[in-house]
């Protein structure tokens, strides 16, 4: 039984979908005024995580994420540099498809952006206004949050304190008829892109957005919601409010909220120009160890970044790398004569313990201990004699499990063509050991890495690979 953890209710819970065989999923994606840092990538990660378990699972997954791609800080760096809103936005949207792809994320079902859905969102509005619960003021509209008798339910604060925090934050709005109400629709200002609506030009507040979108594509009731953790309030709460307020329907059965990505003890922000760029991470490390290193803690807890995270999560993907290459040599490549043999008790209680931990709120951290055991009982049955047979069943059970999580998919498991100088330091280092002179053949060792290689000693002689 699949259960995940709902914010809302601060619980884990059966995960029953809204209609029979389908899920729906709406995650929050980057407001796009500066290209992706690695905190920005999690969603990608995580987001990908549900639709690979719940499609294991037999659902058939609807996954969207959205852009923001109007906003002020977007408009304040499009004056900066001199160009159109519309010309950051896409930038820093191709961007982010880059290092989705890059960390070996599928893409969503639906991307869309909100400056697209103009017409929906007022539309929202309106219903909004006419049920009561916004209100028009000198072209702005703003969500009156007193209407709305659940509002803190989402965050677990209480309307009394949120009264106190709004008017210590901000001054009053002399448009505002409470301090904490919100704009689903904004005034134009001189200079800034506007369209046109019933309360004269404008733009669409942030919140609003989110919720034309999800549920043009998932309906007024669907399945998950996510996003960062400090999307919590005020993003979520309010666009939780309003949609609720709108259509009198519970908006989300699952509230998912992934936690944030730290850079040395504190909050990656674009704002304070503490954060890792995807471009700065991708030089230095290959996908699968991002991939992996995002993935080796549960989703809801967070990050510490660093370099040596990174390291250690290298290191294990090379025990992966590995096991398979060793297979490889061994029973011959993937595909060839897998089919129809059951996998060994041994790595059935692995994989049953695996897909136990992933049933408990996707639990990754935990489901990948287990795919380190099934490395080892792999390697145990090699060093035994397995049978071809055996050896085959549970390399295809290890590689179902990893596809799970979306790793080691394009995998290289034979050896590289190295330059003749290279092929030359590896044959002169075979001599070397053979002789037994082990100095000698450390010598040589260190100059075929110095050229950017590795060379791995197995029975049927060295296997040279280009380093990382």
């Amino acid at each position: 039984m699949l259960r995940i953890y709902d914010t809302l209710e601060g619980r884990k819970k059966e995960f029953v979908p809204v209609r029979e065989g389908k899920v729906g999923m709406y995650f929050c994606g980057m407001t796009v005024q500066s290209e992706p840092h690695v905190g920005h990538m999690r969603v990608a990660v995580v987001s990908d995580l549900f639709k690979r378990y719940l499609r294991y699972k037999g659902y058939d997954v609807t996954l969207v994420i959205n852009f923001t791609d109007i906003d002020d800080k977007i408009i304040e760096k499009a004056g900066e540099e001199g160009v159109d809103y519309l010309e950051i936005a896409q930038r820093n949207i191709d961007k982010f498809m880059e290092f989705l792809h890059f960390l070996g994320a599928e893409e969503a079902d639906h991307y869309p952006r909100a400056t697209e859905f103009v017409g929906e969102i007022i539309k929202l509005v309106e219903r909004l206004v006419e049920r009561g619960y916004a209100y028009e003021s000198g072209g702005d509209v703003y969500f009156e949050v007193k209407k709305w008798k659940n509002y803190g339910k989402l965050s677990k604060r209480n309307l009394e304190d949120l009264l106190a925090g709004a008017s210590q934050r901000v001054a009053l709005d002399d448009k505002k008829r409470n301090p904490e109400d919100f704009a689903v629709w904004k005034a134009a200002k001189e200079g800034e892109p506007a369209w046109e609506s019933p309360w004269g030009m404008g733009r669409p507040g942030w919140h609003i957005e989110c919720s034309a979108m999800s549920t043009k594509y998932l309906g007024e009731h669907f399945d998950i919601h996510g996003g960062g953790t400090e999307l919590i309030f005020p993003h979520h709460e309010n666009e939780m409010a309003q949609s609720e307020a709108a259509t009198g329907k519970p908006y989300v059965n699952h509230w998912v909220h992934h936690g944030l990505v730290n850079l040395v003890g504190e909050k990656m922000s674009k704002s304070t120009g503490h954060f890792k760029t995807m471009e700065e991470i991708a030089a230095k490390f290959p996908p699968d160890v991002v991939r992996f290193y995002l993935l080796s803690t549960h989703y809801r807890t967070q990050i510490e970044f660093s370099d040596e995270r990174l390291e250690e999560a290298a290191s294990s993907i090379e025990r992966f790398e590995n096991l398979f290459r060793t297979l490889d040599r061994v029973v011959g490549p993937e595909g060839q004569g897998d089919e129809g043999a059951e996998p060994s008790a041994a790595m059935e209680e692995e994989r049953a313990k695996f897909i136990e931990a992933m049933d408990d709120d996707l639990n990754t951290a935990q489901a990948m201990g287990h795919l380190f055991e099934a490395v080892r009982v792999l390697n145990q049955e090699i060093e035994s004699g397995a049978s071809a047979e055996v050896l085959r069943a549970d390399r295809r059970t290890l590689r179902g499990l990893l596809d799970i999580l979306g790793l080691l998919k394009d995998l290289e498991t034979a050896g590289e063509d190295a330059p003749e100088e290279v092929e030359k330091l590896v044959a002169a280092r075979t001599d070397a050991r053979a002789a037994r002179d082990w100095a000698r053949a450390d010598e040589l060792r260190a100059e075929i890495e110095a050229a950017g290689y590795t060379v791995e000693d197995t029975p049927d002689g060295p296997v040279v690979r280009k380093a990382r």
